[in-house]
């Protein structure tokens, strides 16, 4: 992998569909996600929504899901999901926003 790949989701001239899947790689629990490459955001969603995802995937998921745009699901909610997230997936929300730039 190189590093390009790695921090794509920092890449301004990339659309935010293309930074989408490389953001969502970072964070642990959405390791097994639906609709990330390329990004489709319905299929994205009812993985989320499903039973087979977890609360932090969920939490993790929205927070996509609001950078993406407006849509049919929820609103991210920073402090429901710091408290079921892993410390991996805090590190890697804290880390995201020392350098997301829309």
């Amino acid at each position: 992998m190189t590093v390009a790949s790695i921090r794509a989701y920092e890449r301004r001239d990339l659309s935010i569909g293309e930074r989408l899947p490389s953001l969502a790689r970072r964070f642990p629990c959405l390791e097994d996600a639906a609709g990330l490459e390329p990004f489709d955001p319905a299929t994205f969603h009812a993985w989320i929504e499903s039973k087979g995802s977890s609360s932090a995937a969920y939490h993790a998921g929205l927070l996509l899901l609001n950078l993406y745009g407006a849509g049919p699901w929820d609103k991210f909610d920073v402090l429901a999901a710091t408290r079921v997230w892993c410390d991996a997936d805090r590190q890697m929300f804290i880390n995201w926003m020392r350098v997301w730039r829309f």
